[in-house]
């Protein structure tokens, strides 16, 4: 192979590489963002509680049980395209706040006044530790449920 042939080789490998390179950019430049978010209950109150979110579709009803000053999941989610995801409580008719005896000591519905958990925006605390993950934290205190 002369000097020139090694030559048209190299600029075809050149080329062959700048337009993978090219087609990855445009791959990874067009992918929509992800937001993620994460959202806690936490139990600050010395007992410990059942939390029932309470749902006409049986099958979307669920049951927390929180230790004394624990923290747990509530719910976690994800969104391509999204910027910005927050918790969402549509699907519950009402949330049950009980002690360890099964007594309901709190009531939750959409449209009560004060603090609610179905608030998101005012009562749950949010903050955002990296680009589009969302964390959010709703806490019970013990002026909530005596």
């Amino acid at each position: 192979m002369n000097v020139l042939q090694k030559g048209k080789v190299k600029n075809e490998i050149t080329m062959e590489y700048r337009s993978a390179l090219t087609l990855l950019i445009l791959i990874f430049s067009s992918c929509d963002p992800v937001a993620i978010m994460e959202a806690d209950i936490e139990n600050l109150t010395s007992q410990r509680i059942t939390i029932d979110f309470v749902s006409s579709n049986e099958g979307l009803s669920k049951t927390l049980q929180i230790p004394p000053y624990e923290i747990v999941l509530f719910q976690e989610g994800f969104d391509v395209g999204g910027t910005f995801l927050q918790p969402s409580l549509v699907e519950y008719d009402s949330v049950l706040i009980k002690n360890q005896a099964e007594m309901i000591l709190r009531v939750y519905k959409e449209n009560d006044t004060g603090k609610n958990i179905f608030n998101t925006d005012e009562y749950w605390n949010a903050n955002e530790p990296s680009k589009r993950f969302f964390k959010y934290e709703y806490e019970i205190m013990s002026e909530d449920i005596e």
